[in-house]
Parts: C-alpha cells; structure tokens; sequence
C-alpha cells in the first residue's frame, strides 16, 4: 500500500488541509502541538474503517467543537494492482464515493464503495503488517505480533533462500491448519488449550448425571435419618414447653417491680423540674437586682462624661484659632517661593527648546547614514539575487545528477557486454569508412547499433546488433536525453558540473541570508521609506528653529550647558514651594480637624445628655415600681425555695437508686428474651417434625428408588459418551500440536534474515558488535553488545523507542514493494540523545530503500538530518 495524497476538512480542529506524501523516502510533517498531524492519520484510519453513516462514537468525536458541518476525508491509494481515489463526509450529509483508475476503471457510492475497498483491502493488504508498522510515542515500542504477516513471511523466505514452493504456506497448507484449528476449537480453547465446546458440553452432562446419582442416594440417607430423628424431636418439644410455662412467671413478678420504680422515677422528675422552675425564679430576682445597681453606676458615669466632653470642646476651638493664624502667615511665604519657581521654569523651558535643536540635528546625522547603507544593502541584494536567479540548480538536480552517472556507467557497461565489437584493422592503402567516417588503423566500436562498415568500392559490411542488446541500447539513449535536458536546465556542459553549480548556489544564496540579515538590522523593523518620513520631518522641523537660534548662538550653547544646574535649581525651588504649600495645608488640614472635633464632641455631649436623661427617667419609674430594698428581700425569699426544693429532689433521687430501675429492666428483658429463646425453640422442633414427618411421606409416595436406578442408568450412558469425546479430543490435540510444532520449526528457520537486516540496521545506531535474540514469534528478547546480554525490557526508555523503529524499518525494507505498507511515526525518537539522534537520522535516511516512511512531529531539528527527506509544514 502506499498513500500518495490526504485531503481532510472540518476534521477536529483542522478546517482544511491536503498533503502529498512522497512514494518512498520518508515525509516529515512538523507543526505544533494541537496543529493535527495525528489527526490526519487518524482520518486515514477513520476513511478505511467507518462507514459514513456511522453514529458511532469515534466517529461523532472528530467533527470540530460548536459547528454543524460534515467531516471530509479524500485520499489517494495505491494497494496492490489497484489505485483507486476515496472520499468519504460523515456526521452531516454522509457520502461515500469511490474511483478505480487501475487496472480498469470503475466508479461506486454508498455502501458499495465501501464494500469495494473492504474487498480490495481483504485482498491486497496485509493488515497484521500494517498495524504494527507504526510507532507511537505514549504506546509500547515493542514490535507487535508478526507470526500470521504473509507478506514478511514470504519475504522472510525469500531472504532465507527457500524457493516459492516450499517457502510460507500454501493457501493449501492455511486451509489444513485452519480446518484442525476449528476441529481442536470444539474441544479446547486456543489460548490456554482449556476444554470447551463439545468436551466440555460431554463433561458437563457426564458430571450432572453422576450428581443425579449422588443426590438420589443422599435424598434416600436423608429419609432414614429422619425416621430416626422423629421420636427424639417429640421429647424434645415436651421439655421446652414445660421451660417456657416456668418462665412465665418470672416474667409477670420481674414487670411488677419494674412498675414501681418507674413510679419514683416519674415523681424524681417532677421533683427536679420544680427545682428547675424555682432556681430560675431566684436568678431572675438576682437578675433584676443586678441590672438596677448596673444602671445606677451607669447613671453616674454618663454625668462624669458629659462635664469631660464640655471640657474638650472648649480646648478643640482654642486650637482651630492658633492654627488658623499660622496658616495666614505661611500663606506670603507660599506666593514668595511660588514667584521663584515659576521664574526658573520659564528659564529652564528655553534652554530645554535650544537642547531639543542639537538632539534633532545629531538624529538627522545618524539617519542620513543609515539611508546611505541601506541602499547600498539593497543593490547587493539585488546583484545576488540575480546572480542566484542565473544557477537553477537545487539538491534534486544533484542527486539526480549522481543517479543518471550511475546509470550511464552501469548501462553502457551492460550494452559493452551485450553488443558485438567490431575492429577495423587496414590491409592496404584503400581507405576504411566505419558508418561514413573515416576509420582508424585498429580502431574498435562496440555494434550496440547498426554499423556499416565501407571500403569505397570494393566492399560494405553491415553489423546489426542482437536482440538481446536492444533493450540497454534504447536505455541507455533515455539517459543520455535525460542527462542533457538536465545539463540544459542547469546550464552546465557535464554532469559532474551540477554539484559545483549547486554549490555555488548555495554560498551566493547564503551571501542573499547575510545580506538580508544586515539590511533587517539597519533598519531596526522599520521601513526605509520610514526612515526617510522622519528624515524630511526632522528637515522641516530644524529651518525654523535655526533661525530663531541663530542670532543668539553663544547663548544657546550655554543654556545648553547649563541645562543640568537650571533643573537642579528649578527642582529646589519647586521642592521650596510644595513644601511651604504642604505647611500651610497642613495648618488648614489642623484648623478643619480641630473644628471637626470641636463639632463631633458637641453631637457627642447631645447624645450624653440625652441617654443620662433617659436613664434617670428610667431608674425613677423603676424604683417606684419596685425599690432596691424589695428587690433584695425577694433574692433571699426565693432563695430559700430553691434549698427546699433540692432536698425533696434528693430524696426522691436515693430511692431510686435503692431500686435500681436500669437493673430491673434489664432482668425483665433478659426474662423476656429467654421466653423468645423458648419460643423459638419450640417452632424450630415443630418446624423439624412436620418436615421429618413430610420427608417420610413424600418417599413413600413418590417413588424414589425408582428415580435411583434411572440415574445410575443415565449416569453410565453419560460416561461412555464422554468416554467417546476425550478419544476425538486427544487426536484432535496430538494433530493441532503436531502443525504447530512443525509451523514453529518452519518460521525458526527465516527469523535470520529478519535479524540480520535489524542488526545491519543497528549497527550505525548501538554500535557494529549488537546482535540481537529473536524467538519465533518476532519478539525481540535481548541483546548483545560488547559481549553484554540484556533483556530487552531492562533498557533504558529511549533505546527501547529506537529499537521499536528500527525493527518496524526492518520489516519495512524486507517485504516487496507491492506488499509494503507505510511506515508511520508519530513523534517518536522523543527520549533519544543527541548523539542517537543523528545515528537514526542517517539510517533513515540511507535504509528505508523502496519503503514509504511517513514522519508526524512538533520538533522538527529531531528528523533534520534525514538525507532525502520531504518536508511538509503544518
């Protein structure tokens, strides 16, 4: 299979998006994270797999967040003797639409199309090579299953040297395994070799009828045990009704006791709430008493207040008074410090106007050189870029170039070997024509076409070359068309030129990079024209300041020079000025501060007055209701009340407890519970009679001896039919065992090639002495490297993930072109060193052979060195 194009819109969060993957070599797609590189191999997946009308989970996932749009997926496959072109839309408007342009061309929709590509894909791919040609960063880089892939199988074989009759298995050979597959299924399971199926089914029944058997007999046992349990369980009935009339009576004299005490236990309670009742009583007189003292000193305190709060108002007015005269007389020091500062601005703003004059003038200076030099950039840039403009060459054309070398040689070497070579040697003086050029004494040519060979009048001699040098005679002439349209395109003379050329390219397009580095430096991320704006404003600025200048020049420069001291001196004066403007607010801020007090105080000596008002009217009312004598004698009374009410309390309280209340509960409960036990006891016994007396009467009456002999007789057929199973069982495990066995055997002798190419492979990577331990099942048990043995799982994360690779490049480069599938690598290598890095990059890029090898990346400096590499941003 080989995935030429992928086209995908409205696919998660890739609106649209098409990208040509090269046939072999390897693509790397960089962008960043979230840019959906994986995505476009999953829509790949999602393509072969769903249909469009799918409403399946993975499905309804990829359409993008908050639009109701249909997702798009279109590629271009080749699989086998087919290409074909597929598009499907799902989740809105499904579509499915299919166009087979090889070997004949057919055009289907709908779930014929899909079905076409199912058959196509059961028919061409191998699918066990193509899910595990694939290597994920966050999945296990181990190799997957490889044991049932045809195509590595015959590959595999092919390497190993066997021929095609007895190398892999034979559709023949596949149909015999599976069929002893199925016949051992029905006995056991594959995976753990357990009985199933019909053995099971046989053991199953064979095992119900021996426990018929089992349980007749036990029903029988069970019969005769109740015969003789009957008279015992009757006895047994007698005595515990006997036990519970007993108990009885202890029950009805442990309740009476129980009565009583619960009597006194109400009375404590009534007790104990009239001493509740009377205590808060007393706490309430006590309260009452209390809260007319408190009111009394609060009285007292608010008269004390009210003479402090006259005291303050007066001493606050004072104060505003002082304050507000000096505030007066800092008001003239205020417009004296004022006057100076206002003078030196004006001052210090003219020399500030002359200094602005000298800046712009020096600025203009700097941007009339930096236009000089960036024209001048620009011709160079120019020069280059028609020189470079003038050597069409890039990488392609040279490695192109090497290639049609490499062909010509190899191709006119194979013409030399095939045509007949002709060689002319004179006898006389008569001139020798060879194909109406005049030939050399001893000359030699090589009749790869037809050649005439002439001596003007006497005699002519054709030599035609064979068939069998018609073929690398016309192939050689493509190449040699093929050289000069590349010599042409690339205006060189030879081929060996096209490399110096594309190196001249390269240095004259490194000169453009320089260049344009220095251009973008001089001009700082602006414009020249922006320079030149500000060019003209500066020159339509500076006339008019000149001529206002020039005049007074000796004074200019040395306002110029005084600049500094005026704004030192200016910044004094204004210091000078805020401060004496910050003390005669601050003596304003003292007079308002003062006359906000003296205010607040006086709201407050208000509100004293009113609350003592208040409180006298209050205390006078209260004790003409009730005076502090009568409020005190009414604490004592209750008092006493209180100490009465505890004794009766305590009282009561003793003799509950001579009673122990909790203690007869509990001997009436563990009465009544023994009279439960006993009634249980007795239902139980009876419960047992009727079934002992049941049992006895269901056996008399429903034959069960009978049923015995029919068991046993079921029992016996069940045993010989399982007997009879097991015999086809175990032929069928010795015949599936035997094929496995010999299936082992076979893939044990093409795990070497498989091992030779993954140890060539890593051997750039690990080092020239690895070699690795592969069992039958292409899992890669360990390695060895300088005469150390490890287990593959002990290494570290980042030499699994490249061993992962390189077994997946492997397998890639083993299989034939026309069974391969891409390899895909979906930001892997991302625990490798630097040192690896580059190893890896190389095997790629010189290993992967005809394979297509297709790279998803958001670092792209990890696959950067890969020669050949196609890459696709994102």
């Amino acid at each position: 299979m080989r995935l030429h194009r992928l086209r995908v819109a409205n696919f998660r969060g890739v609106a649209a998006r098409e990208v040509e993957f090269a046939d072999t070599g390897v693509t790397v797609i960089e962008g960043d994270n979230e840019a959906g590189k994986s995505s476009m191999m999953e829509a790949f997946d999602l393509l072969l797999t769903a249909q469009a009308s799918s409403k399946a989970r993975n499905v309804r996932a990829v359409q993008p967040a908050g639009r109701d749009v249909g997702t798009e997926v279109w590629a271009d496959i080749s699989c086998g003797s087919w290409r074909f072109e597929y598009f499907k839309r799902f989740n809105r408007q499904p579509e499915t639409t299919l166009t087979i342009t090889r070997p004949v061309r057919e055009q289907l929709t709908g779930r014929e199309a899909h079905e076409r590509v199912d058959q196509i894909l059961a028919e061409a791919l191998d699918k066990t090579l193509f899910g595990a040609l694939r290597l994920l960063q966050s999945a296990d880089p181990r190799l997957g299953d490889l044991a049932n892939s045809s195509a590595l199988s015959q590959a595999l074989d092919r390497a190993a040297g066997q021929s095609e009759s007895d190398g892999g298995e034979t559709p023949q050979t596949q149909e015999l395994v599976a069929a002893v597959a199925a016949e051992y299924k029905k006995y056991f399971t594959l995976a753990q070799g357990r009985p199933t199926g019909e053995l099971a089914a046989a053991a199953d029944a064979a095992d119900r009828a021996a426990a018929a058997v089992a349980e007749r007999e036990e029903i029988l046992a069970r019969v005769q045990d109740a015969a003789d349990r009957l008279p015992r369980v009757a006895e047994t009935i007698r005595g515990l009704v006997a036990q519970e009339q007993s108990g009885n009576v202890e029950v009805s004299t442990a309740a009476a006791a129980l009565a009583e005490a619960e009597a006194v236990s109400e009375q404590v309670k009534a007790a104990r709430a009239t001493f509740e009742s009377r205590k808060l009583s007393h706490r309430v007189a006590a309260d009452a008493l209390r809260s007319r003292r408190r009111d009394r000193e609060r009285a007292a305190a608010l008269r004390e207040s009210l003479a402090e709060n006259r005291r303050a108002v007066s001493q606050a007015r004072a104060k505003a008074e002082a304050a507000a005269g000096e505030a007066a007389e800092l008001a003239s020091a205020l417009a004296e410090s004022q006057k100076r500062r206002d003078d030196l601005g004006a001052e210090l703003r003219a020399a500030e106007r002359a200094a602005v004059v000298a800046s712009d003038r020096a600025r203009l200076a700097r941007l009339d050189n930096s236009l000089d030099e960036v024209r001048r950039l620009r011709s160079e840039l120019a020069s280059a870029r028609a020189e470079a403009a003038a050597v069409p060459v890039s990488e392609d054309d040279v490695r192109l170039a090497a290639a049609l070398e490499r062909d010509l040689a190899a191709t006119a070497a194979r013409l030399d070997a095939a045509a007949p070579t002709v060689t002319i040697t004179r006898l006389g003086a008569d001139e020798v024509l060879l194909d109406g050029e005049t030939a050399a004494d001893g000359a030699q040519v090589s009749a790869a076409r037809p050649t005439v060979v002439e001596v003007p009048g006497s005699v002519r001699v054709e030599v035609r070359p064979g068939a069998d040098s018609a073929e690398p005679a016309a192939e050689l002439e493509t190449l040699r068309e093929r050289a000069a349209e590349l010599r042409r395109r690339c205006g060189v003379a030879e081929l060996s030129l096209v490399a110096s050329a594309a190196a001249r390219r390269a240095e004259i397009l490194r000169r453009i990079q320089d260049t344009e580095r220095a251009l973008a430096r001089e001009l700082g991320g602006a414009e020249a024209e922006d320079l030149e704006r500000q060019r003209l404003d500066l020159l339509s600025r500076l006339p008019e300041q000149a001529g206002a200048d020039a005049g007074n020049g000796h004074e200019g420069e040395r306002a110029h020079a005084d600049l500094a001291e005026l704004r030192r001196i200016e910044r004094e004066a204004s210091d000078l000025a805020a401060e004496a403007d910050r003390a005669r607010q601050a003596r304003l801020a003292a007079v308002r501060e003062y006359e906000s007090r003296a205010s607040a105080l006086e709201e407050t000596g208000v509100r004293i007055a009113e609350e003592s008002a208040a409180l006298e009217s209050e205390l006078s009312a209260s004790a003409a209701a009730a005076s502090d004598e009568t409020l005190a004698e009414r604490v004592c009374e209750h008092a006493a009340e209180v100490d009465d009410a505890e004794a009766d309390l305590a009282r009561l309280t003793q003799r509950l407890e001579q009673l122990d209340l909790n203690g007869l509960r509990e001997k009436l409960a563990q009465a009544e519970a023994a009279q439960d036990r006993l009634r249980r006891q007795v239902s139980e016994q009876k419960r047992i009679q009727t079934e002992l007396s049941t049992r006895l009467e269901v056996c008399r009456s429903d034959g069960r001896l009978d049923e015995l002999s029919e068991a046993v007789a079921a029992n016996d057929a069940a045993q010989a039919h399982l007997q009879r199973v097991r015999e086809r069982a175990a032929g069928a495990r010795v015949l599936h065992e035997t094929l496995q066995r010999k299936r082992n055997e076979s893939r044990a002798r093409y795990v070497d090639p498989f091992a030779e190419r993954l140890e060539e492979l890593a051997a750039p990577v690990f080092g020239s002495g690895v070699s690795f331990h592969i069992d039958d099942d292409f899992v890669i048990a360990t390695r060895t490297l300088d005469g150390v043995t490890v287990d593959v799982d002990s290494l570290s994360g980042g030499a699994k993930e490249q061993l992962g690779l390189l077994a997946r490049l492997a397998c890639a480069t083993l299989v034939d072109k026309a069974d391969g599938v891409p390899l895909i690598l979906d930001d892997a290598l991302g625990y490798t060193d630097p040192t690896r890095l580059a190893s890896m990059a190389h095997v790629l890029g010189t290993a992967g052979g005809d394979a297509q090898i297709i790279v998803l990346t958001c670092t792209p400096d990890r696959y950067r060195e890969v020669a050949g590499a196609k890459l696709i941003a994102v």
